[in-house]
């Protein structure tokens, strides 16, 4: 008995799950969120010392951890048509780069709830405010040279902006003697 018990300490890592014990219900969108795993009892397999019963080696479990997809959105250096780097389309919809070089977005939760948010507030929303210089290199390393280049549409609204004289590295007129 007491032989037994120490056997059964040290084979705790092998456990065995039934056929079909970790099943994923596929009508349900592919997110962690609404992940529904359905999983069995352990049952375990005793005092014996079989080692291939562990969960690396078990087919269900592996199966599952395989059909896990977690959504990504990396940059595509190499595309299969040409060879070339993709620009990430969501970098392109919710950033905005300026001529000098920074990238600006809108306020977070602008659209939400705005019952309940005073008119000062609905007015600080609707700025926009700078990404900071780790974001700025990142959302670089995302785009293609093109969206770096500078962009010129008819009454563009952020015209003033895309300049900044007051800044020596970014100034393009030569600074004023007094």
């Amino acid at each position: 008995m007491f032989r037994c018990a120490i056997t059964a300490i040290r084979n705790i890592r092998p456990i065995f799950f039934q056929h079909y014990a970790a099943r994923i219900i596929y009508n349900q969108p592919k997110s962690f969120s609404t992940l529904h795993t359905r999983i069995n009892p352990i049952v375990y397999t005793g005092c014996s010392n079989n080692y291939n019963l562990s969960l690396l080696n078990n087919k269900q479990v592996l199966d599952v951890s395989n059909n896990l997809m977690v959504p990504a959105r990396t940059v595509t250096k190499f595309s299969l048509k040409k060879g070339k780097r993709k620009t990430v389309k969501a970098a392109v919809k919710r950033f905005l780069r300026l001529n000098w070089g920074v990238w600006i977005r809108t306020k977070i939760g602008r659209h939400k709830k705005l019952w309940k948010k005073s008119q000062p507030q609905k007015r600080r929303l609707r700025q926009h405010v700078f990404v900071n210089s780790t974001q700025t290199v990142l959302l670089d390393k995302m785009v293609t040279k093109y969206w770096k280049r500078p962009k010129y549409y008819v009454d563009d609204p952020y015209e003033p902006y895309h300049t900044r004289e007051e800044f020596h590295i970014t100034r393009r007129k030569p600074r004023e003697s007094y």
